[in-house]
């Protein structure tokens, strides 16, 4: 199925375009996407061989159409993507490089029919080594909701059970129980909402709409959904007349996540201090904490998906690796930036630019 073979002579324009045009689309497609992607025909010869195949085996494009696919396959290849019109999983393939050296796989094929006849296939492939790493995404995925998931259930299951055994508890500790159970239901909610947040940063679709709005107000909100002690860690805001331009919501999200990351950090009685600076272009917003600091070391990984400080006190705040992240994300979102300055023992500061429009 050579789709550079000549077009049949009373073929309309207009269906020639249309057909030029998913060539192309197909070309192109096939040229960024990160996995491998072959075009055979029904005999299995290579048609196309896309840059990512080229880099993952070494040879060129010009070097391998018109061959058979199976001359790439390595003498120690177990796996036959072929053995149906499509997989419904990838199979295990081991393919070979320029030097005969070995490259694990991991493939998918789809065939190419016209009716019942097939024409071709498609054949997709990726390194083990990149599938690993999905998988262990995966697992630290799993690992870090649960052990985050564990803690505030283990607490709501813990208070309502004393209430339930102990009826003559509930007259005298029922409201301070209770609260402890809103606090930590209130805990898992902005767990879920994080990990939706999560998903919505790798779909890119973050802000829902844009508007100026007093960063006064935004402020509040993401103060109303903390659980903190005000008296151990007062805030303070410094942010009157500032105006900030963003979806509200998400800007929200935003100074939540960092004010609920410098309570976290900091010492009992350590001050976090939210200021603000407007320009006719751009609103900075500092929030500034006086707790433990991040090591140097640490700093140009801080805003990795799942990182974690895991030494000393930093190790003992916990969390899930994913407030930073979801704040990097949605700052990028709104076409600003974000810096961090840090040290041990002295307090951590986040910058927060945002343009104006």
């Amino acid at each position: 199925m050579d789709s550079s073979r000549t077009f049949p002579a009373d073929l309309s324009r207009e269906l020639l375009d249309d057909l030029l045009a998913y060539k192309a689309l197909f070309e192109g497609v096939a040229e960024i996407v990160g996995d491998g992607v072959v075009h055979l025909d029904e005999r299995c010869r290579i048609v196309r061989f896309n840059a990512a195949a080229e880099r993952l085996l070494g040879f060129s494009k010009s070097g391998v159409i018109g061959t058979p696919f199976e001359d790439l396959y390595h003498a120690s290849n177990p796996g036959d993507p072929f053995a149906g019109t499509a997989q419904a999983n990838p199979v295990r393939m081991v393919l070979r490089d320029t030097v005969g050296e070995a490259v694990p796989v991991l493939a998918r094929a789809a065939a190419l029919k016209r009716g019942d006849t097939v024409e071709g296939w498609l054949l997709a492939f990726a390194a083990n080594r990149r599938v690993d790493e999905i998988e262990q995404l995966k697992n630290e995925l799993v690992s870090t909701v649960s052990h985050e998931l564990k803690t505030p259930l283990a607490a709501i299951k813990a208070y309502t059970a004393t209430l339930r055994h102990n009826p003559a508890l509930y007259e005298s500790h029922r409201d301070e129980f209770l609260a402890v159970v809103e606090q930590q239901a209130d805990r898992l909610s902005r767990l879920v909402d994080d990990m939706l947040l999560v998903t919505r940063v790798e779909t890119a679709q973050l802000l829902k709409r844009r508007t100026v709005v007093a960063l006064d107000g935004v402020l509040e909100r993401a103060l109303g959904d903390l659980s903190y002690d005000p008296a151990a860690h007062p805030i303070e805001l410094r942010t009157s007349g500032v105006s900030v331009s963003g979806d509200p919501d998400r800007l929200r999200d935003i100074f939540r996540n960092l004010l609920e990351n410098a309570v976290k950090y900091s010492p009992a009685g350590g001050a976090v201090t939210v200021s603000a600076a407007q320009t006719a272009e751009t609103t900075t917003v500092e929030v500034r904490d006086n707790g433990i600091g991040i090591p140097e070391d640490h700093l140009p990984y801080i805003f990795d998906r799942f990182y974690r400080v895991e030494s000393g006190a930093a190790a003992e705040a916990g969390g899930s690796g994913l407030g930073l992240y979801i704040v990097h994300a949605l700052v990028r979102a709104h076409g600003g930036a974000i810096d961090v300055r840090s040290e041990p023992g002295k307090g951590t500061s986040f910058f927060v630019r945002l343009p104006l429009r």
